[in-house]
């Protein structure tokens, strides 16, 4: 693949920059699949069928947490280059393409490059040389879905302890906690102290080194085949199915999005954002939700009902309103106040038949504070 003489000079410049921060990197930002085919995880939730594109799509929320990862690493000064920006771009002349999916291409119709070729996505990357790459997935106990299993997963090119392109574990250490760190899902297993971060061999036990591509690059997946330091992230389970309809809200991923940004941010030194977070969700107090594509894990709060159509309020300290959050009818009780000044805030939960609940949080700068107002 070759890239305009323009960008490629711009590409290697940035590159070389070695201020401390985010300024002037270069960062490889990989949503990864991108068609709507069965091989882009589709799973049924309550409200769509499996392969409704209004439901469950790895292609989709994928691309929803790069988005947000690149907006937030452009706004601090990064040159960000994604793989794709677009859902439904396919290899040309897939026998799997449906009437929603176009062939990749070098540029679509706005310039921007769109690529799924996982051993051209790994060129492109080589070809760049970026100052980090990191290819966004969630994961799947296969075809076992339901199963009470969700955990963080970090994955580099090599065997576990031995890391083909050096400097990829560090980075996958160095970010683990912070991406981990979410208390509105329920973690399995695995944990900041106990990580699962392993090398693409170990994990898909294949026979080291694993196959070459084109550039000579070995391992197993392909996405990973190319001279940079780098992993690939499994968010989470979709087939945990509170999990799934978590993803479902495009501000939950950007959420997901949010602690990437934050491990890149401060693998580079960056200053700490000024600004500060609160996520939650709102569920009954004392009702327990099941449905045949909802089981969440015993005595946890993924058991109790989430609230649809709930309204949250958010006042500051002089009692003014500030914003204004309604859940979504995906039955994950979701919401978000994205970039507050720090201070004291007051939340007001309110949803019809229910009487309201008010909880005071502080926002500090830098940080998710994370409330669960029960109705």
């Amino acid at each position: 693949m070759k890239l305009t003489a323009t960008l490629l000079i711009a590409l290697t410049a940035a590159g070389s920059m070695a201020a401390g921060g985010l300024k002037g990197k270069v960062i490889y930002v990989n949503p990864g699949h991108g068609g709507w085919t069965a091989n882009d995880r589709p799973i049924a939730t309550i409200n769509h069928e499996v392969m409704d594109t209004l439901g469950f799509f790895e292609t989709k929320t994928n691309l929803w947490k790069g988005q947000e990862l690149r907006a937030r690493l452009e706004k601090a000064g990064a040159r960000v280059v994604m793989s794709r920006t677009r859902n439904g771009y396919v290899t040309a002349g897939q026998k799997n393409a449906t009437a929603l999916d176009r062939p990749e291409t070098w540029s679509d119709e706005n310039g921007a490059q769109q690529i799924t070729t996982l051993q051209t996505i790994a060129m492109n990357v080589d070809s760049i040389n970026p100052d980090y790459f990191i290819s966004i997935h969630s994961n799947a106990t296969g075809g076992d879905d339901g199963k009470l299993c969700n955990y963080l997963t970090l994955v580099y090119r090599g065997e576990t302890g031995d890391d083909y392109a050096k400097g990829s574990i560090e980075r996958a250490q160095q970010a683990y906690p912070i991406v981990w760190d979410n208390p509105l899902t329920v973690w399995t297993s695995s944990s900041p102290e106990n990580p699962f971060i392993t090398g693409d061999l170990t994990w898909m036990g294949a026979t080291p080194p694993g196959d070459a591509n084109a550039l000579g690059y070995k391992g197993y997946l392909g996405v990973l085949k190319h001279r940079v330091p780098s992993f690939l992230a499994e968010g989470s389970f979709h087939s945990y199915q509170p999990e799934r309809q978590r993803l479902l809200n495009r501000d939950y991923c950007r959420y997901e999005a949010l602690r990437y940004y934050r491990a890149i941010n401060a693998w580079f030194g960056g200053k700490p954002d000024k600004a500060g977070h609160i996520v939650g969700d709102v569920r009954s107090a004392s009702e327990k939700f099941e449905h045949q594509l909802y089981h969440g894990v015993k005595g946890s709060d993924d058991e109790l009902r989430p609230v649809n159509g709930a309204m949250v309020y958010l006042n500051d300290s002089r009692g003014v309103r500030v914003r204004a959050y309604r859940t979504d009818g995906e039955y994950n009780g979701f919401f978000s106040f994205f970039d507050l000044k720090p201070g004291n805030y007051t939340i007001t939960v309110e949803k019809q038949g229910y009487a309201p609940v008010q909880m005071g949080v502080q926002v500090k700068a830098d940080k998710v504070s994370c409330v669960k107002p029960r109705l």
